[in-house]
């Protein structure tokens, strides 16, 4: 069948096309201080919707002949976003604390100095500076209730980036580049599934633990037999392991 171009315009019409400038980022449950509050939600310039990054290997399935690729992992890229820093700085002293939280990048009262518990070039724990959360909101051109959610969990900074200034700008506002790390990730499109377990289809974890359990059980129970009895017994466990998986 031919191009046409009324059949064109009108699978465009009756589906839409998304905007790329309709997203608000939210970040939520920061270790410091956020005095700009929700406001903060309307600094971010730009985010680049992170990529699902399939780690794969080279595979051959003759051992020889044309080379296809098989998947060995996830990895999870460095999530870039660019702020635009308010009149009162509250942007960069947001970053830059957190960062410190991370890494006390600080020596401005000694080498021997502590903050926040941590010395200069120190390295925090995870669970004081990882646990924050990102959700970036696309939101629809033709309908303002349909949206598709990015949500990542566990962030924090790696990147806080450079901020040029030069006499021969414009007077553009200034922006700065955050680079986020996360560990994990929900996105609108994914299957939720369920908890190994909830159904009989689902329960063979569970199953495979219990009978784990059993073998302990039954192996714990092994002894030399000192009479009949006791073979008898013996042979009840031996039976019972063999039952198990």
């Amino acid at each position: 069948m031919g191009f046409n171009i009324a059949d064109f315009k009108g699978v465009l019409s009756k589906h839409g096309l998304a905007a790329d400038n309709l997203f608000m980022v939210s970040i939520q449950n920061a270790p410091v201080d956020n005095k700009m509050g929700q406001d903060m939600n309307f600094f971010c310039r730009s985010v680049t919707l992170p990529e699902i990054d399939l780690q794969t290997t080279n595979y051959k399935k003759q051992a020889f002949g044309a080379t296809t690729r098989r998947p060995i992992g996830l990895e999870l890229p460095v999530l870039p976003t660019v702020f635009m820093v308010d009149s009162n700085f509250e942007m960069l002293k947001f970053f830059h604390a957190w960062v410190q939280k991370i890494v006390n990048y600080s020596t401005a009262a000694g080498n021997l100095s502590s903050s926040g518990g941590l010395q200069p070039y120190e390295i925090g724990y995870q669970e004081e500076y990882g646990k924050a959360t990102i959700v970036i909101t696309v939101y629809s051109w033709h309908q303002e209730v349909i949206t598709y959610q990015y949500k990542m969990t566990e962030v924090y900074p790696v990147q806080v980036g450079n901020i040029t200034q030069a006499w021969a700008n414009g007077g553009e506002v200034m922006t700065l580049p955050v680079g986020f790390a996360y560990d994990k990730i929900e996105l609108t499109g994914e299957s939720r599934g369920q908890l190994i377990g909830q159904d009989g289809s689902t329960n063979g974890l569970l199953s495979y633990l219990s009978a784990i359990n059993t073998f302990a059980q039954a192996i714990r129970g092994l002894d030399r037999p000192t009479d009949l009895q006791s073979l008898i017994n013996q042979g009840v466990n031996v039976s019972t392991i063999y039952n198990a998986f």
